[in-house]
């Protein structure tokens, strides 16, 4: 790969100093036509996002709460997977470059203080996402190979412990980044402010970005892609001696909602994928994401965004899709708020 193409344009911010000007794209040897198309597409696509993702992840989060799913043993996980989408996605819209460059000025400026809590809720909330997918995965795992352990291993109490240390450990370290984190110059709230003229402050800042990288994508997907094959070929050898046998038993309960949780992980892995593989070449390089001389790569970093947005809002509709469960929960919401209403 050309290291010429990832140099930076700038080394003072991250971001364009005339952002309600197309042809700042050109300044970085991008193409405006194909930013244009982005905005219009960010533009539709973020209001659609927040639209179905917030009301469907507070609809997770209500039905998880009812009698239909007190036995699930991933309800906790499911209802903080739910909370942390929702933090993403109202604050992602705030961080889009096509959002900034239509309003013409960064909301998140107005004050310093608000500038760090609102990258640490968001740092926060996806990490703390993939990881709540971690444990989903984990717990599925273990109702397929020990079901008779699910229960004492991911009971109520061990399961809101988990939450806690993984909400903890990873709010904690986004403390950390947070203080690298100020309005710059060009009145953008800027992530990436440090001394670049010392060397321990780039070293210091290159470590926490990589672990920032790992905690976000790199360990989550690991686990993803050793655990999730093992939990699918599981369910294929539980179906085919059900098959085999004529055995139609308590063993669904594990099946059906472990195909629910799959399509979780796999959405998981295909759509934040795109932008962990950014985050690793712009960390690898040491370049800017907001200042790189390639249209290519400009373009994919965008389209990893989107990507990565439609991860947070889609849960629900593959809970619908995939849980019977789930979609009778729904429907009796919807006729009671109708009932409601008469």
């Amino acid at each position: 790969m050309n290291h010429v193409m990832f140099q930076n344009k700038t080394n003072s911010s991250s971001y364009p100093d005339n952002l309600t000007n197309i042809e700042t794209a050109s300044s970085w040897n991008t193409s405006a036509e194909s930013f244009a198309v982005l905005d219009y597409i960010n533009i539709v696509l973020i209001p659609a996002c927040l639209i179905t993702g917030v009301p469907g992840n507070i609809i997770t989060i209500i039905l998880m709460n009812t009698n239909t799913f007190s036995h699930f043993a991933s309800r906790y996980f499911l209802i903080a997977l739910a909370v942390a989408d929702i933090s993403v996605l109202c604050t992602q819209p705030f961080k889009n470059m096509s959002v900034i460059r239509y309003l013409g000025f960064d909301l998140r400026s107005f004050s310093a203080v608000g500038c760090k809590f609102y990258f640490w809720i968001h740092k926060t909330g996806k990490m703390a996402s993939s990881w709540f997918v971690v444990c989903l995965a984990l717990e599925r795992l273990v109702a397929v190979k020990l079901p008779f352990k699910v229960k004492y291993w991911f009971s109520k109490q061990y399961t809101l412990v988990t939450i806690m240390i993984i909400t903890g450990i990873i709010g904690g370290f986004n403390v950390g980044y947070a203080y690298y984190t100020e309005i710059d110059k060009n009145v953008i709230c800027n992530p990436d402010v440090y001394d670049k003229n010392s060397s321990d402050a780039i070293t210091i800042y290159h470590h926490m970005l990589n672990v920032g990288v790992s905690l976000y994508f790199i360990g989550p997907l690991l686990v993803l892609f050793v655990v999730t094959p093992v939990i699918i070929i599981s369910l294929i050898i539980i179906k085919h001696k059900q098959s085999k046998l004529f055995i139609f038993n308590g063993r669904n309960i594990v099946v059906k909602p472990t195909t629910m949780l799959i399509s979780v992980m796999i959405a998981y892995i295909v759509f934040v994928t795109p932008l962990g593989i950014v985050r690793i070449i712009v960390n690898y390089y040491g370049f800017n994401l907001y200042s790189v001389n390639s249209t290519t790569f400009s373009i994919f970093r965008d389209i990893s965004f989107i990507l990565e947005l439609m991860n947070y809002s889609s849960n629900f509709f593959l809970y619908v899709c995939s849980s019977k469960p789930f979609r009778d929960g729904v429907a009796s919401l919807c006729v009671r708020n109708c009932m409601h209403r008469i």
